[in-house]
């Protein structure tokens, strides 16, 4: 827990439905948070209220209960919830398995030695930090190496990957449209890192749409 660490808060645990949140201040016994805000209103919370709290930091998902101590009013709106013991911390290793469906432009060539790259355009259909599921309209060889290229948006920033794959299975095959599972290889700390803050990202969005019933 540290501060400016952002967070989801679930009001009630037992409904799906949280809302964004923000660490000010870590103290010996407690923490402050800014938010967390509904359509920029700042969410009620009664004393010693049980809320989960929810966020991401190095590679894994923490989630844990905790209680609201007191409604804050300066010199940010927010409140000061309980600090949990580090074992009341549930550790969740997510990177490998979070797996988001997701429709991105794909642009992709197989790599042959000493040939030009010849991009063609697909469609993804899932895709994880681990690799990503194609839609193309041609055949390709399982085990063919390729090159990936798509843009994902997070936070606001156009971002652009241009990542290693190889070809490990063909899924799927129905009106001339082909499925591939395509692994990543040697794809970078950094280019995991801002893939996992997307998926997450998007996996939030889809939580808050279910919630509204959208």
């Amino acid at each position: 827990m540290q501060e400016f660490l952002k967070l989801e808060l679930y009001p009630n645990p037992a409904v799906k439905k949280s809302f964004p949140a923000q660490v000010q201040e870590v103290k010996e016994k407690t923490f402050l948070i800014l938010g967390p805000f509904d359509r920029g209103t700042l969410l009620f919370l009664y004393p010693a209220q049980e809320v989960l709290i929810e966020y991401v930091a190095e590679e894994c998902r923490y989630q844990f209960s905790t209680r609201v101590v007191r409604r804050l009013q300066k010199p940010f709106f927010g409140y000061e919830l309980l600090l949990p013991a580090p074992e009341e911390i549930q550790r969740i290793q997510l990177r490998r398995f979070v797996r988001v469906k997701k429709v991105l432009e794909v642009f992709y060539a197989l790599v042959k030695k000493d040939d030009e790259l010849n991009w063609k355009k697909g469609k993804s259909v899932d895709i994880s930090i681990g690799g990503i599921k194609l839609a193309t309209n041609e055949p390709l060889p399982v085990d063919a190496c390729v090159k990936v290229r798509f843009y994902i948006e997070l936070k606001g920033n156009v971002v652009e990957f241009v990542l290693d794959g190889l070809v490990k299975r063909e899924e799927k095959k129905e009106n001339h449209v082909y499925h591939y599972g395509i692994e990543f290889v040697n794809i970078s700390r950094q280019e995991q890192d801002t893939l996992f803050a997307y998926l997450f990202q998007e996996m939030q969005k889809s939580r808050r749409m279910l919630a509204d019933g959208k």
